[in-house]
């Protein structure tokens, strides 16, 4: 459910004009530990309460802030987006709908948009390599995001209509605030690119696929793939 905005939350913690470096650093036990502890908790409470969520980054965020290193990927304005306290309140009216048919929507969706926990673990392994990158090829790393981007972007479309359709009657608006939400989030994270002065570089870089992060837009646009 929360596929795309997470692919945003990674996809600005590599893109910084200091992260790069930061990353190169990633060796320091204090740092690996937070930055892998905090993936793998979110990952894991991906289809969860935003609550969990949120409480994952914010642990996430505190533990990085002590490893003295000047890029902090869980303390953006991404991440803040998703867990402001007007964003959790407004997710939680939609919390019955989500639970309820939390499930069947998963299931609906990677059937029709591929494995969201593919595309995840396609990610996770992008920022294992660029860890372990001496001199990084920018446009090589990121070729293989072009899955990951149609992939998210489907999953996001996908969501939307499955909550309006399945919550039609209890909730009809759950749909369009998941839209929203998603929308929302992807704004901040051009804010995020262009405060490290880097969105252009990264729109120039990215698979076509990827566009519509830069025009969040676009997604009340999109038509599944055929």
């Amino acid at each position: 459910m929360f596929g795309l905005a997470l692919t945003a939350v990674l996809l600005v913690g590599v893109s910084g004009n200091s992260i790069f470096r930061s990353l190169q650093n990633m060796n320091y036990p204090c740092l690996k530990k937070c930055i892998d502890k905090g993936n793998t908790t979110i990952f894991d409470e991906l289809f969860d309460d935003i609550d969990e969520i949120c409480t994952s980054m914010v642990e996430a965020r505190d533990c990085v802030a002590k490893c003295n290193v000047p890029f902090n990927p869980f303390d953006m304005k991404t991440v803040r987006s998703i867990c402001s306290e007007e964003r959790r309140a407004e997710m939680k009216k939609h919390s019955a709908c989500y639970k309820d048919q939390g499930n069947a929507t998963h299931e609906r969706c990677n059937k029709m948009c591929g494995s969201t926990e593919k595309m995840f673990e396609d990610m996770q392994g992008m920022v294992a390599s660029l860890n372990k990158a001496d001199d990084f090829n920018f446009s090589t790393l990121f070729d293989s995001m072009g899955g990951m981007c149609t992939t998210a972007k489907c999953y996001a479309r996908c969501s939307r209509e499955s909550f309006n359709e399945l919550c039609r009657q209890s909730d009809p608006t759950a749909g369009s605030f998941m839209q929203q939400f998603h929308e929302d989030t992807l704004t901040a994270m051009n804010e995020d690119l262009k405060e490290f002065g880097i969105r252009e570089f990264m729109k120039g870089i990215l698979p076509k696929e990827c566009n519509y992060m830069f025009n969040p837009a676009q997604l009340s646009n999109y038509m599944y793939p055929q």
